[in-house]
């Protein structure tokens, strides 16, 4: 299967984030005002200086600097420059003893105001008006002596020696069109090649490379994320690398090397980002090459606050997708799911089982392949099985989905004839059951029912061969499907919640997969809008243990997970508002059967 995924963000060579086991969140080193477009930079002698956008409650005009020898305790230097004006998103920089603040004055216009880092609250030099409507202008100076403008999440232009005036036309920085000279394959079409990010470009060297980052809302997460986007190139000019995620969650960017050398890019998100570690206050985020030379978050940090972007694999030595578990009567847990060790052309499934949900024993899976009841013409694979014990019928089931290339996929439903789950399993039928992918199958009190295909629900007839009357369609108040893949269904109480697998932000790119949930009283709605229950949890079950304790299993889909194509298990809490959310089970918050 890995054929299919060679580009894929479940590839751990695609990986944005890749924390430690013991890995800590990032932590604010600057609270004492409300801040945004933070830019901070380090003088020859040790002091750090800060700047941004003020916030809230206190004066905000000029450009209002603060210092500090350690980043923890800060000297307010109040408006060092411009005092009366308002001002939009300061930046400093310092090359020797020369301070520079660069800034968008209340009129739109870039400027730089020149002064002294030993000195910062003498008076400047203030240039003319650089360049007309100019957001976030930064300064960078190259080793060579030279600077730069850069504004507008991309344009640059060579600045004159005095910094008084731009030397030569501008220019949009975006990644090398012949990157994209060939078409990019589907779900990888995000519009990346036109820009490399929207926001507040910065620009470092970073070894005989040129570095440049810059920010934009990306909707990952099902939420308002300013993510830190990055490209190199051997020149100031380009040509640039295709854009990549670097810095989840961290606003608008200024890049600095610290004492040590690293090199450090400021977390500074916004309080609109619910999966921000804070916000207004600054951090920073040491990064740390890629095997291909890409930068990301260096492993010991998150940039994440959710309950999952901590997790670790249940088994880092079962690398699967798709995880699939049922607690059978027999008291053990049964897994299978999506892996390069199923042998779907001689009738085999990698099984696993566990007494415990920490240590599981591989074995096999047995199933009547000659009973499929279809001759496939084109290359074919098996997908996202999914097992079931069935109270009712004292038995497992397995549901599973053979995916013909050009055809699509079908859905077929096996049980156990032995009554263990390691089978053999037959067909309930003469052929596949649905049209459609991601099968899964659920007990209810009285009956047995298949979901598949993101969201269609069939109740199954007693000799399990068929349904009975039609399929419905699950969506929300809204109409929307609740995952668009990798459906699950469980009843708590008197509630049904179903789950799904759907992608938040830039499809496949750097977007989530994330698992999502919506609540009702009756199996077949109406449901509650979708909400995102577990972030990067996209296709799993959900699953009771012997405790009475929810779980979810995921697999680490996206670029910004904790993990990728890992078996993991997440605690699911429940509420009974009717909300589900990772979160360890707790007495009193579980609603109870």
């Amino acid at each position: 299967m890995d054929d299919i995924f060679l580009d894929h963000p479940s590839m751990d060579r695609n990986a944005t984030t890749q924390p430690d086991a013991e890995a800590h969140a990032v932590r604010a080193f600057f609270r004492e005002r409300a801040l945004l477009d933070a830019s901070i930079a380090r003088s020859d002698a040790g002091t750090w200086f800060l700047t941004g956008t003020p916030q809230r409650d206190g004066p905000k005009d000029g450009v209002r600097l603060w210092a500090s020898r350690d980043r923890q305790t800060w000297d307010d230097l109040g408006a060092v420059h411009a005092r009366g004006r308002r001002l939009l998103a300061p930046e400093v920089s310092i090359r020797g003893d020369r301070m520079f603040l660069t800034f968008q004055d209340q009129d739109g216009c870039a400027r730089i105001a020149i002064g002294s880092a030993s000195a910062p609250q003498r008076p400047y030099r203030e240039s003319p008006c650089l360049v007309p409507d100019a957001r976030d202008p930064s300064l960078f100076l190259d080793g060579d002596g030279s600077a730069y403008l850069l504004w507008a999440g991309g344009r640059i232009g060579r600045l004159s020696p005095s910094l008084d005036a731009l030397a030569e036309a501008p220019r949009f920085l975006k990644p090398d069109p012949v990157l994209f000279a060939a078409p990019l394959p589907e779900g990888q079409d995000w519009p990346v090649r036109l820009r490399i990010g929207e926001r507040g470009a910065a620009m470092i060297r970073d070894g005989d490379r040129y570095l440049i980052a810059a920010s934009e809302v990306t909707g990952r997460m099902r939420s308002p994320t300013e993510d830190v986007f990055m490209a190199s190139a051997p020149t100031p000019y380009g040509p640039f690398t295709r854009r990549f995620l670097a810095v989840p969650h961290a606003g608008r960017t200024s890049l600095v090397r610290g004492a040590n050398g690293a090199l450090l890019a400021t977390y500074n998100p916004q309080c609109a980002d619910r999966y921000a570690l804070f916000c207004e206050q600054v951090g920073f985020v040491p990064l740390q090459h890629a095997d291909d030379g890409r930068l990301r978050p260096a492993s010991e940090v998150l940039t994440e606050s959710s309950a999952v972007a901590s997790a670790i694999p249940a088994d880092a030595d079962i690398q699967i997708r798709d995880p699939s578990v049922t607690l059978a009567g027999d008291g053990r847990y049964y897994l299978v799911g999506t892996t390069g060790k199923n042998r779907e052309a001689e009738g085999e499934l990698a099984l696993w089982h566990s007494d415990d949900m920490r240590s599981w024993t591989e074995t096999r899976l047995r199933f009547d392949r000659n009973g499929l009841g279809r001759s496939f013409r084109n290359a074919v694979a098996l997908w996202a099985p999914e097992i079931k014990w069935s109270e009712t019928d004292g038995t497992f089931y397995l549901a599973f989905s053979m995916m013909e290339r050009d055809v699509g996929g079908r859905t077929w439903l096996y049980r156990s004839t032995s009554g263990r789950a390691e089978g053999p399993y037959e067909n309930v039928t003469s052929g596949s059951l649905a049209t459609g992918i991601d099968g899964f199958i659920f007990e209810d009190s009285d009956a047995l029912y298949l979901l598949w295909g993101g969201g269609n629900l069939g109740k199954l007839n007693a000799r399990r061969d068929g349904f009975e009357g039609e399929p419905v369609k699950l969506v929300d108040t809204d109409g929307e499907h609740v995952g668009y893949e990798g459906n699950a269904l469980v009843r708590i109480g008197d509630t049904y919640f179903i789950t799904g697998a759907e992608w938040n932000g830039p499809l496949r790119t750097h977007g989530t997969y994330d698992m999502m949930y919506a609540a009702s009283r009756s199996i077949e709605g109406p449901y509650t809008k979708r909400r995102v229950g577990a972030p990067h949890a996209g296709h799993g079950t959900v699953f009771k243990d012997r405790a009475g304790c929810w779980w979810t299993t995921m697999f680490g889909n996206d670029v910004t997970a904790p993990f990728r194509k890992r078996f993991g298990l997440v605690p699911i809490r429940v509420s009974l508002a009717g909300e589900l959310t990772p979160g360890t089970c707790r007495e009193g918050e579980l609603v109870p059967d």
